[in-house]
């Protein structure tokens, strides 16, 4: 079918991102920080040193230093590190693609859907963060930049920034982040629980991945988020109820504040309703739409 090179194909994402493309019988490279010794992985320093490999045909930029770690000062070595993750690696790769001779046909990168958009609103693709917003708030530029830097690719590669909600899947991210607090019956819920909380089933993640890469027609931006708006309350009870545990507390700001700061604390809590307008203008269909079928599949799967 293709090659398809992955920066940050270890983590929660890209691993089942390559299981997926193994299945569709793509050749799969990963770009790691650290070499395992595996035929498949890469590490920055081989891309630095001797560019893509040969016959690439889409690349896909899911780096990222983890964001949400609890009681780590959110000080500039830390925004720092987090940038140059996300930015800098955007930029590496799109600055040796235009060395390449042989380019790729795709670039595709993925951002987070809550710091693209405001708070409190209705938004689609159409939205672009400001330079007055970028001022104040620092999530907000580092998604713009990190889609701003696909404007170095050469003309004639596909360029794609998918603006991903929560992502919901086995074995990781806010699922093992919500199985951990019901099993110890602590809260789950975040504040009030009435905001809204974009999100998006793994697979309906994957498969867009997918076939934004097969479809030769798809460029730009794409909302990665169900259809269904849901509260982040909706969410955690959802999950209480199928999964059979419950959700005795909600998490005060005050407690979420002390473990991650003032600015994470908004991007934790912040409330916006983002459609999926595009996405679905282009013809892609979500398998899991709705929040119920989405947790059932994956707490009976």
């Amino acid at each position: 079918m293709g090659h398809v090179l992955i920066g940050g194909g270890t983590g929660f994402i890209g691993r089942n991102l390559r299981e997926i493309l193994l299945r569709e019988k793509y050749k799969v490279t990963v770009i790691s920080r650290v070499k395992t010794g595996e035929e498949h992985i890469i590490n920055w320093a081989d891309i630095i040193h001797n560019g893509i490999p040969d016959n690439v045909n889409a690349v896909i930029n899911l780096t990222g230093a983890p964001i949400m770690i609890p009681l780590k000062k959110f000080g500039y070595r830390f925004k720092k590190d987090i940038w140059i993750s996300r930015v800098g690696s955007t930029m590496l790769l799109a600055d040796i693609i235009s060395q390449t001779q042989c380019k790729p046909n795709v670039f595709i990168s993925v951002t987070n859907a809550n710091m693209m958009y405001p708070s409190f609103g209705t938004w689609t693709e159409d939205y672009q963060p400001n330079s007055f917003m970028m001022e104040y708030n620092y999530f907000t530029s580092l998604g713009l930049y990190c889609e701003r830097a696909t404007e170095f690719l050469p003309i004639g590669v596909r360029k794609i920034s998918i603006r991903t909600g929560t992502v919901l899947g086995h074995g990781g991210g806010f699922i093992k982040w919500l199985h951990h607090s019901t099993s110890m019956g602590l809260g789950a819920t975040i504040g009030n629980g009435y905001q809204y909380q974009p999100w998006i089933h793994m697979s309906d993640l994957l498969n867009l991945i997918l076939y934004s890469i097969e479809n030769k027609k798809i460029h730009g931006i794409l909302n990665g988020v169900s259809p269904e708006i849901a509260t982040n309350g909706e969410i955690t009870t959802t999950y209480a109820e199928i999964s059979k545990n419950s959700v005795k507390f909600k998490i005060p700001n005050l407690v979420l504040r002390t473990l991650y700061g003032k600015e994470r604390l908004e991007l934790l809590s912040s409330n916006r309703q983002v459609i999926p307008f595009r996405t679905q203008e282009f013809g892609f269909q979500f398998k899991y739409s709705k929040i119920k079928n989405a947790m059932s599949h994956l707490l009976c799967y």
